[in-house]
Order: C-alpha cells, then structure tokens, then sequence
C-alpha cells in the first residue's frame, strides 16, 4: 500500500550555542522536505524588561524567529542546516533569547 507524502512535519532545532568568539548565535535546525535548499530568514521581536522582585534585578528578553521559506515542503527527506545569527548591533544584552519556529518549536539561550 503506498501513501502519499506528508507535509505534516515541524522544523526542529538541533544544538544552539553562543559564539563569543564571532559573537553570534549558531542553530543547527533540523528539516524534512523535498530538498536541501531551504532558507531560514531571521525575524527578531522588541527587547522587553523583566521586573521580577524575587530574582532581582530586571533582566532583557528578546524573541528571535527562524523562519523556514519552504515551510510547506513536503516532508519526504530529513536535513539539517547551520544558521548562523550575527549579534552585531544587538543592544538588547546581556538578555535571555527565545529562540522560536513555526508552528510551535521554543529553545532559549542567555547571551551577554
């Protein structure tokens, strides 16, 4: 019995890690699709403030989206890519980074 491919799948995120030495953000995302040529575009939210009495002083968060540009491929092979994040002229630091993809894959990492 064949079936045909589906395109119900998620990205996923592989090891995130900060890099002090380039100063960015390296993501290993893992996809399934048709081929290996998919983009991940880079969306960043507001910097927010946390006042939080009990941990002290207010801490800095930041959304960051990866963004898949064949987010409906058809889910027929895995892959995964580097992406890379610069942080060249984030002010928003020290800070917690959410780090999200589609429809609901969360990560966070703290960078300085």
């Amino acid at each position: 019995m064949m079936t045909a491919a589906t395109t119900a799948r998620a990205d996923v995120f592989g090891s995130v890690h900060y890099d002090p030495k380039n100063d960015q953000i390296i993501v290993t995302v893992i996809y399934h699709g048709t081929n290996p040529n998919h983009h991940f575009s880079i969306q960043w939210g507001r910097c927010h403030r946390l006042h939080d009495h009990l941990q002290g002083p207010a801490r800095k968060i930041i959304n960051l989206g990866i963004l898949d540009n064949q987010g409906n491929d058809a889910a027929i092979k895995r892959y995964t890519k580097i992406v890379r994040v610069s942080l060249a002229g984030v002010t928003c630091r020290p800070a917690t980074v959410t780090l999200w993809m589609p429809p609901h894959q969360y990560t966070r990492l703290d960078i300085p």
